[in-house]
C-alpha cells in the first residue's frame, strides 16, 4: 500500500478530533506513522488512541507557529476548518479566518521551519472557480473555501511548497457527521428506541450525488501523500451516483420498524450542510487509479456501518 512509505514518518494532522480527522489519526498510526494530532479541544485529542495530542488555533498566527516549530512534520494533511453552509451567514469573518487565513498561516509556518514537509490540502466541492465572478458564489462557506485552495495553489507556484489539493465528494461512514446518511440514521435510531422526534423531511426522491466512504477517503490521501503530485488538486470520489432515495430505502431496509418519512415538495433543495454540490463523474476515481487507489467499501457495508453506529450512540 502506497501510505506504507509513510512507516516512521511525522505525519501532523490538523482537525484531528472531527469526522475524517479521527478515521485518518486511526489509519496512518496503522501505518506506521508517528501522528501529531491537532486541534481546539486537547481532551477531545487525549482521547484519541496512539496519538500525540496537540492543542493549537490555527487562526492564530504564533500557535501555528509554535505547532510547526515544535513538531518539525515530515507530512500534513490538513482538515481543520469551519463546514457549515448555513452558519457562515451569520459569521463570515470567522470563516474566512478560519479556511483562509488559517491555512496561510500553516503554509508559512511550514515554509520557514519545514520547507521540504509535503502538504495534503483538502478542500471542498462547494468551493467555486473564480472566473465565474463573485454572483457566482452561493455563500461565504463556499468563499472561504475558495480562497483557502486559491491560496494553497499560489504558495506552491510562488514558493515551490509541495502542496497537493483534494476536493472529497460527499462523505459518510460512521462517526460524528452532518452529513444527509448519519442525520437520517440517527433518526431512525432514536425511533428504534422510542424516542420519537419530528418527521424526518427529505427534499427530493431523485438528488443524485457521488457519495464515498470516509475511510476509502482517507486512504486515498495515503496515496496522495506518497504519490501526489504537488500543484494537482485530485477530486477524490465513488465514481457513482447514488439518489437520495437510493440511500434512504438502503437505510430503512435495516430496521423492521416502520420509520415515517416526509418526502415534502421535490422542488425545495436539501441545505448544502447535509449534501454538497459534487458531481461523480469518475475523473477522480480514474485519477486516483493510475496511481493504485481504489475504494474499497460499497455503498451498502457503509450505510450498514453508520446505522450500526447510530444505534450504538442511542444506545
Amino acid at each position: 500500500m502506497a501510505a506504507g512509505t509513510l512507516n516512521k514518518k511525522k505525519l501532523l494532522i490538523t482537525g484531528a478530533s472531527g469526522f475524517t480527522g479521527l478515521h485518518a489519526c486511526a489509519y496512518f498510526i496503522r501505518q506506521g506513522c508517528t501522528v501529531i494530532a491537532a486541534g481546539r479541544d486537547l481532551t477531545r485529542l487525549k482521547a484519541i488512541p496512539d496519538v500525540l495530542p496537540r492543542e493549537c488555533h490555527l487562526e492564530d498566527r504564533e500557535q501555528t507557529e509554535r505547532l510547526v516549530k515544535e513538531s518539525l512534520p515530515d507530512y500534513v494533511l490538513h482538515l481543520a476548518g469551519k463546514n457549515s453552509a448555513s452558519e457562515s451567514w451569520e459569521h463570515p469573518d470567522q470563516y474566512m479566518e478560519s479556511n483562509a487565513m488559517a491555512p496561510v498561516y500553516l503554509f508559512e509556518a511550514l515554509r520557514r521551519h519545514r520547507p521540504d514537509s509535503v502538504i495534503l490540502m483538502v478542500g471542498s466541492r462547494l468551493s467555486i472557480d473564480p472566473a465565474k465572478g463573485p454572483a457566482a458564489v452561493p455563500h461565504p462557506y463556499s468563499l472561504s473555501k475558495t480562497f483557502g485552495t486559491w491560496a494553497a495553489a499560489a504558495w506552491h507556484s510562488l514558493y515551490n511548497q509541495p502542496i497537493i489539493l483534494a476536493e472529497p465528494s460527499n462523505l459518510i461512514g460512521p462517526g460524528e457527521s452532518r452529513g444527509f446518511c448519519t442525520l437520517l440514521a440517527r433518526y431512525i435510531a432514536d425511533f428504534e428506541a422510542g424516542r420519537p422526534r419530528p418527521v424526518f423531511k427529505i427534499s427530493s426522491r431523485h438528488e443524485s450525488r457521488d457519495f464515498l466512504d470516509v475511510r476509502d477517503a482517507v486512504c486515498a490521501y495515503g496515496y496522495l501523500l506518497s504519490l501526489g503530485t504537488p500543484g494537482v488538486t485530485y477530486p477524490i470520489e465513488s465514481g457513482e451516483n447514488h439518489t437520495l432515495e437510493e440511500l434512504t430505502q438502503a437505510l430503512l431496509g435495516l430496521t423492521q420498524e416502520a420509520v415515517p418519512i416526509d418526502w415534502g415538495p421535490e422542488s425545495s433543495p436539501l441545505s448544502a450542510d447535509s449534501l454538497n454540490k459534487g458531481s461523480g463523474d469518475g475523473q477522480g476515481a480514474a485519477l486516483l487509479k493510475s496511481l493504485g487507489w481504489m475504494p474499497r467499501y460499497r455503498l451498502a457495508e457503509s450505510v450498514a456501518d453508520i446505522m450500526e453506529y447510530a444505534r450504538s450512540r442511542a444506545r
